[in-house]
Order: C-alpha cells, then structure tokens, then sequence
C-alpha cells in the first residue's frame, strides 16, 4: 500500500491535483489533503504517509518546513515540491534534505505524473530491499546493476579479451551465455536540450530507459539498457541488448518505440538494429554504429539494420553551386539560399549522398562565400564570429540539416545585419567617435578601435575619412587636447599630469601638438 498526501494552501491547486490523476493505475491506494502546515503534521503523526506533494510557500510554515520537520522526526517519505517562483535557495534547500522533485507552478500535470511515477519506482525498490534477506537483497539490487556496468565495460572495452570477460561474468553471478551471439539496438536522441529543459534530465533519462527496456525486451527492470553521453558534443545515446534469436521481431519493436516515444517528446528518436556478435566484438561494433549515425546525418526518426547505412563516398570535392550561392549573398537573398540549401539536401538524400562528409563540404563552400563578401566590405569576419553563439552554432552546424539550415540562417542574418550599419556609415562613425570619447586616455589608434568594430584597420580610416573628411588619428589628437585644456582650465593638476591623463605618454611631442592646435604652449594657456 502506497499513501499519498498533497499540502496546499490553495484549494483550487489540491483539488486539480487530486481529481487530475489515475493514482490507482500509479499503485496509489490513498491520497489525503491538508491545507495547512499543522493539518499535514496531524496527518503524518496518524497514519504512515510515503508521498507527499507539497507547496513550499504557505502562510504561518512553509513546505521546507515540514520537510526539515519530517527529517527530524525520521519519518521515511519521499517529496515532492511545487513552488510560483524558481528560487535557487530553495531548490538547495530542497536537495539537502532529500526531496525528490522540484516543479515550479503553473505545472503541467503529464510532468507530475511522471514524477511521481519516478518516485513510486523509488519506493518500491527500497520495500523490496527491506523485504528480502541480506543474499535476497543482493540479489534484487546488486545484481541487476552489476550486470549493467557488465555490459557498459564490454561496450567501452574495459573487458580486454575472452578470458576477462568470462571471469567477470562467473564472479558477478550473471546468467548470460559467454558463447550466444548478441544484437543491440543503438538509439539516438538528436535536439533532446527542451525536453531535459521540460522534464528535468534525470526524468527524462528514467522515462527513456523504461520506455527501451518494456517495448524492446518487455521487462520492467532494466537490466540490458545502457546510457552513453559523446564526450565531445554531450548528445545522449542508448544502448539496448538483445538475443540474436530475436532480432527478425525488434523492427516492429523499434518503431512502437519511436511511436510512443513521439507521444511525450518534441525531440528525435532515430533507431538502428545491429547485426549479431560475439561478446567480445560488441565493442566495436558499437563504434561502428556511431561512425554510420555521425555520416548518415540525414537519418532522422526512422528504424534501420545495420547494413542499411552506408559510409560516404568522399571523391567528391564540390556540391553548390557557387555562382549561384554568390549572387544569394551578395543580393542579401536569405530566404532564396535556404531554399537551395534544402533543395540540395532533398536531392543529397535521395541519391543517399546526405552524410557528414556532405555536410562538412557544404559548410566550407558557404563559409567561402560569406567571408570573402564580408572582406569585400572591410569586415574581419574571423572577430565577427567570435563570440560564444557564433563559435557554439559553428560546432553543431553539422549534427544535422536543421542545425546546418540554423546555423547558415544565423551567419547570414548577423552578416547582413552588421553590412547594413556599415552602410549607414553615419551610425558607424557616430559609434566610433563614442569609442574615442570613452577611451581617449589609453594607448589607442586605428587598429585598437578597428577590432572592436571587426573592420580591417586600413577601411576604417578610408571610411572615417570619407564621411568626416577628417583623419582619424588627428580627430583622435584634436579631441584629447580639448579634454587637455578642460583640465589645464581646472587649474588642478600640473602639465605633465594633464599630458598623460589624455594620452600622452610623451610630454615633448604633447607641447608640440598643443602649440599647433591652439597657436599657444601649455604652459602659456593655464596661466
């Protein structure tokens, strides 16, 4: 028996979540409600609750209150929190004392649900650990996780050969068959940052896991169902063993995954079903599963057998059309080069020629392009595209065509935005005189401001030139003896002070420059 008590000093929410969910289908035989801090306490201390979802801001005591309160009492039940505000003390606060989730309202109720699914899992594990005798709770816990680290170390080859793999499957008790060969379905997860946004990561990865280890081997317990996370991009796949015998039923199999999967997710499931192997040749195997996904980028949401998927053919060393994608750019023709783009996937597909190697000649071409137009202006385009989006973007742009299509549209849109202020050349130097006014008094000339403004330094001096009709360096000099005589005016401070307050360093060439301007020497203008 699972009892469950909701703690809410809004009616309306207790009601909602008491009348929104199957609690029966959750194994759920009682759910109690208390409207306040000191109802929930005279509730707990008559009857064994082992749930309880709670608000954490109610007048007179809030929920950490009654949690930090059940803590000392050592009441055994596992938290649930819902707060209006995302408050970073709180959820600290939370996590010391051992809640199990933290949702901030308006919740949504499927995201509840599966929380609380999480949390009844939790609890029945630790009952059936209670149940059992010391060897029986070995049985039930150790044994199950010692056989997944077993297949995680045969995967990533910590098993280095026959004779270490048969030890470890005789020391750890495992009933798997040495010599039986086995197949394995390889799932990848491709834009998933939503749902882990949505869900929360751990959710979402103990939804994935049950979802694989049900519909693919059709146990509850997941013994054979394995997380890898790429150490270069952090993109999440799953690895799901199974006998070879039956591997003719595990396409159906794979698309009710996919199926069910899409009814929860926004994100793509794409899955391949291996060939048969050997234990000890399900390493590389593994590897080469990787290999075909990352060049098979245009394989998305789909089922497929290893021999379905092709590595390239890398003779080819040109796709676009370049006059074409140089009359886009330079007519600032956006929309019309996405269209190309897609036209060129549609067809690279077709022809089974979408992969990475595509893709990465795709991106070379467009970079070409886009750079030599931004050189065309003046533009440095290597410190345009500096910052952390634009490096980020860059890196993805070949995990798929969506992230190709994202990234082009973002280096267009940033080339185009920053080629129309240049044009407005009136903003630019308005912008860069700004510059001047602010750091006058540092060691700055034209190749200081020109990479703050990712302009080559010799086209920004023609540019200043041409709408000012004033030198750069000499408005920068003009403007620094105009602060001089401010100071010199003030009568505060001596000359050579003044000097190097506006960016002298050199108190000669200062008296010098001050004479020419104002027909007088510094000295003579501050008395």
């Amino acid at each position: 028996m699972i009892n469950l008590l909701i703690v809410d000093d809004d009616i309306a929410t207790v009601e909602v979540i008491r009348d929104s969910i199957s609690w029966s289908k959750m194994d759920i035989d009682n759910v109690s409600t208390a409207f306040n801090v000191f109802d929930a306490k005279k509730i707990l201390l008559e009857q064994k609750i082992d749930i309880i979802i709670s608000d954490i801001e109610m007048p007179q005591e809030t929920g950490l209150g009654l949690l930090k309160w059940i803590r000392d009492e050592k009441l055994e039940c596992e938290f649930l929190f819902l707060t209006c505000h995302e408050n970073f003390s709180y959820a600290t606060n939370a996590i010391n004392y051992d809640a199990a989730a933290y949702l901030t309202k308006p919740f949504d109720i499927n995201i509840m649900e599966l929380n609380i699914q999480k949390i009844v899992s939790k609890l029945k594990q630790k009952r059936n650990l209670k149940k059992n005798s010391e060897y029986g709770i070995w049985v039930e816990k150790n044994l199950r996780v010692m056989k997944l680290d077993f297949w995680k170390a045969v995967f990533e080859s910590e098993l280095l050969d026959d004779t270490h793999i048969k030890l470890e499957i005789e020391r750890r008790h495992l009933n798997i068959d040495f010599y039986k060969k086995y197949c394995f379905v390889y799932s990848k997860l491709s834009n998933n940052d939503i749902d882990i946004e949505r869900y929360g990561k751990s959710v979402f990865e103990f939804i994935l896991e049950g979802f694989h280890s049900e519909i693919l081997t059709e146990k509850v317990e997941n013994e054979s169902v394995i997380k890898f996370y790429s150490t270069d991009t952090l993109s999440l796949s799953i690895i799901t063993i199974c006998d070879d015998e039956k591997r003719v039923e595990l396409r159906e199999k794979c698309e009710h995954l996919i199926e069910v999967y899409n009814q929860y997710f926004k994100s793509t499931i794409t899955c391949c079903i291996s060939n048969a192997y050997e234990i000890t040749k399900l390493s590389n195997a593994r590897q080469n599963m990787k290999k075909l996904f990352d060049y098979n980028v245009g394989c998305f949401g789909k089922v497929y057998l290893e021999n379905e998927l092709k590595l390239p053919d890398n003779n080819e060393i040109q796709i676009l059309d370049l006059e074409k994608v140089v009359s886009f750019v330079e007519n600032k023709e956006k929309p019309n080069l996405l269209r190309y783009l897609k036209q060129i996937f549609d067809e690279l597909s077709a022809n089974n020629k979408l992969n990475l190697h595509s893709l990465y000649l795709i991106k070379q071409e467009i970079v070409q392009v886009v750079y030599a137009d931004l050189m065309k202006q003046g533009i440095q385009a290597t410190k345009l595209f500096y910052d952390e989006l634009s490096i980020e973007m860059s890196d993805h742009a070949l995990d798929s065509t969506v992230d190709m299509i994202r990234w082009v549209n973002y280096l267009l849109e940033k080339t185009f935005a920053y080629e129309d202020e240049i044009a407005k050349s009136v903003t630019i130097v308005d912008k860069i005189n700004d510059y001047i006014h602010k750091h006058y008094s540092e060691n700055i000339g034209r190749s200081e401001i020109a990479r703050d403004f990712y302009l080559t330094s010799e086209y920004l001096s023609k540019l200043y030139k041409k709408k000012t009709g004033i030198n750069l360096k000499d408005y920068i000099n003009e403007y620094r003896i105009e602060k001089a005589k401010e100071l010199l005016r003030a009568g505060e401070q001596n000359i050579s002070e003044v000097a190097i307050k506006v960016g002298f360093d050199n108190f000669s060439y200062f008296s010098t420059l001050f004479k020419k301007l104002t027909g007088i020497s510094p000295k003579d203008y501050k008395k």
